[in-house]
Protein backbone atom coordinates (compact mmCIF):
# COMPACT_ATOMS: atom_id res chain seq x y z
CA UNK A 1 0.00 0.00 0.00
CA UNK A 2 1.78 3.14 -1.03
CA UNK A 3 0.72 6.90 -1.33
CA UNK A 4 2.30 7.40 -4.73
CA UNK A 5 -0.42 5.34 -6.32
CA UNK A 6 -1.32 7.79 -9.09
CA UNK A 7 -4.07 6.35 -11.58
CA UNK A 8 -7.69 5.96 -10.83
CA UNK A 9 -6.98 2.43 -12.56
CA UNK A 10 -4.59 1.86 -10.06
CA UNK A 11 -6.34 3.49 -6.76
CA UNK A 12 -9.13 1.83 -7.99
CA UNK A 13 -6.84 -1.59 -7.62
CA UNK A 14 -5.81 -0.82 -4.65
CA UNK A 15 -9.07 -0.27 -2.81
CA UNK A 16 -10.45 -3.79 -4.22
CA UNK A 17 -7.35 -5.35 -2.59
CA UNK A 18 -8.05 -3.65 1.10
CA UNK A 19 -11.62 -4.49 0.98
CA UNK A 20 -10.46 -8.25 0.20
CA UNK A 21 -8.13 -7.67 3.22
CA UNK A 22 -11.50 -6.88 5.30
CA UNK A 23 -13.27 -9.54 4.48
CA UNK A 24 -10.55 -12.36 4.95
CA UNK A 25 -10.14 -10.93 8.58
CA UNK A 26 -13.81 -11.13 8.82
CA UNK A 27 -13.96 -14.26 7.81
CA UNK A 28 -11.19 -15.62 9.94
CA UNK A 29 -13.31 -13.71 12.66
CA UNK A 30 -16.21 -15.63 12.12
CA UNK A 31 -13.90 -19.43 11.75
CA UNK A 32 -12.90 -18.19 15.55
CA UNK A 33 -9.23 -17.91 13.83
CA UNK A 34 -9.34 -14.23 15.71
CA UNK A 35 -11.40 -12.78 18.12
CA UNK A 36 -13.69 -9.47 17.24
CA UNK A 37 -10.85 -7.32 19.18
CA UNK A 38 -7.77 -8.37 17.18
CA UNK A 39 -10.36 -8.91 13.85
CA UNK A 40 -10.84 -4.76 14.89
CA UNK A 41 -7.36 -3.71 15.37
CA UNK A 42 -6.55 -5.89 12.12
CA UNK A 43 -8.97 -3.77 10.00
CA UNK A 44 -8.16 -0.27 11.71
CA UNK A 45 -5.05 -0.11 8.92
CA UNK A 46 -7.17 -0.95 6.10
CA UNK A 47 -9.82 1.68 7.27
CA UNK A 48 -7.43 4.39 7.15
CA UNK A 49 -6.29 3.41 3.73
CA UNK A 50 -10.09 3.24 2.62
CA UNK A 51 -9.88 6.97 3.52
CA UNK A 52 -7.17 8.07 2.32
CA UNK A 53 -7.99 5.91 -1.40
CA UNK A 54 -11.44 7.84 -1.18
CA UNK A 55 -9.72 11.38 -0.80
CA UNK A 56 -7.47 10.41 -3.52
CA UNK A 57 -10.06 9.52 -5.65
CA UNK A 58 -12.30 12.27 -4.62
CA UNK A 59 -9.81 14.86 -5.52
CA UNK A 60 -10.38 13.33 -9.21
CA UNK A 61 -13.79 13.06 -9.27
CA UNK A 62 -14.58 9.53 -8.10
CA UNK A 63 -17.17 9.45 -4.96
CA UNK A 64 -16.40 6.09 -3.75
CA UNK A 65 -19.82 6.56 -1.19
CA UNK A 66 -22.15 6.30 -3.85
CA UNK A 67 -20.86 2.76 -5.09
CA UNK A 68 -23.22 0.08 -4.89
CA UNK A 69 -20.92 -2.42 -5.57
Amino acid sequence: MTSTTNTVEELETELQEVLLNIDAVAQEVLEEGLDSYEGFMQTEKYKNRIVEIGNLLKERGIDITTRTE
